[in-house]
């Protein structure tokens, strides 16, 4: 019996490419909020910030809306309450949450906002794997990456100012033991 030929290596290339540049940007910023507690991604120090968590459920609700929404057959949200709670400003999706409140949102928790990321981003990989070729699903994730990526700054700025504030002066990170760097002499 001939085995079938597998499915197109370079598209499959590109799909696990794809694939793996989702989930890097998307550690990433699990790892800018991995040295907060839950009560720091809460923090919300002024109306022009956002908590931690809040920019966390945003840009997977960008995921989820602007592409799984579009793409997936039986598309089914986490939860429904999230398309007003995480909309920022997308007027044409809808109802949104006023900016200046997004600190008083204790619900969904910390924990149910990492469960919403891990279940968007294992049904992107899914669908990344699955349309490996198709030029608008590959923009718009090079999209949302960049809105992540922009997100990752926003979420570093508004955790800094907010942990600024704090009167237990506690940094952001602890620092690594830094060693003095030795200045060569210059020559000319």
């Amino acid at each position: 019996m001939k085995k079938s030929p597998s499915p197109n290596p370079p598209a499959r290339q590109a799909s696990c490419a794809l694939a793996e540049r989702y989930l890097d940007v998307r550690h990433a910023t699990l790892a800018l909020v991995a040295p907060l507690s839950a009560e720091d991604c809460q923090l919300q120090s002024m109306p022009d910030a956002s908590p931690a968590k809040w920019h966390l459920a945003h840009i997977t609700w960008f995921f989820e809306t602007f592409i799984l929404e579009r793409f997936e057959t039986d598309f089914v949200p986490f939860d429904a309450g999230f398309r007003v709670l995480f909309n920022s400003y997308y007027q044409g999706v809808g109802e949104r949450h006023p900016r200046a409140q997004r600190g008083l949102i204790s619900r969904p928790s910390l924990d149910e906002v990492k469960r919403y990321r891990a279940q968007v981003d294992a049904r992107m990989v899914a669908l990344i794997a699955a349309r490996a070729t198709d030029a608008e699903l590959i923009a718009l994730v090079a999209l949302g990456l960049h809105h992540e990526q922009q997100h990752q700054e926003l979420l570093i700025t508004d955790i800094k100012h907010a942990l600024a504030l704090q009167v237990s002066g506690a940094p952001y990170a602890k620092r690594w033991p830094m060693q003095a760097v030795q200045a060569q002499p210059l020559r000319w």
